[in-house]
């Protein structure tokens, strides 16, 4: 009988390939030794990966083939977040502070278009985004510990709820120090920083501090 190799205590961490990663890559077509991969994220369709030069690369899962390059002249891609609830939206964040967020059109076989960019962080280090689970609204959090929320209206909600929005940042709050996560589900807002843990709710604008 063929003996086990042991893995050591010493590792944390097992890698494996199930399937050839050749096709990902080649539609990547990161060959420049200057462009690095800077953030990452994931969603049913959707593989995005931000870069240096201000890129943001839209892999669609299925086959690797189709893909979105999507530029930003504010610098390099910092964060990067999907839309679960409804693909077509992506919101990136700069090395400048600024949040972009983007209408796909993948449904209307259109080009991409921005459709609001934030300022409200400009100037400093966007560490988490967070999309709400059930409207078009993104979550936002800095270095310093500023949170906003940024609601999206476009014209595919209906025209009532494409109407004009007198103030669409809203400040959640400001926690004790950098935003390091943020999370959303059922009308809470999970907020760490590096020392505490809050608890929003949005719908009665009240926030608690679970963990110290």
């Amino acid at each position: 009988m063929a003996s086990l190799q042991m893995i050591p205590d010493c590792y944390n961490y097992v890698l494996a390939e199930f399937e050839c990663l050749d096709p990902l890559l080649s539609a990547l077509r990161l060959d420049s030794s200057r462009l690095k991969c800077t953030c990452i994220a994931v969603s049913r369709r959707w593989l995005a990966l931000g870069t240096s030069g201000g890129g943001l690369n839209l892999i669609q899962k299925d086959g690797w083939k189709n893909r979105l390059f999507l530029t930003h002249k504010e610098g390099a891609i910092s964060r990067v977040a999907c839309c679960l609830h409804d693909e077509d939206y992506v919101a990136v964040a700069t090395s400048q502070g600024l949040v972009v967020v983007w209408e796909l059109n993948q449904e209307r076989r259109g080009k991409p278009e921005r459709i609001y960019v934030s300022s409200e962080h400009k100037g400093r280090k966007v560490t988490a985004l967070c999309w709400d689970t059930a409207a078009l609204r993104v979550f936002v959090g800095d270095h310093v510990g500023k949170v906003s929320a940024i609601k999206i209206n476009t014209s595919k909600q209906g025209k009532a709820a494409a109407t004009f929005v007198m103030f669409p940042v809203q400040i959640i709050t400001t926690v004790d120090s950098r935003v390091v996560q943020l999370d959303y589900l059922d009308g809470r807002l999970l907020i760490s920083s590096l020392t505490r843990t809050y608890l929003c709710d949005t719908e009665r604008q009240a926030i608690f501090s679970l963990l110290k």
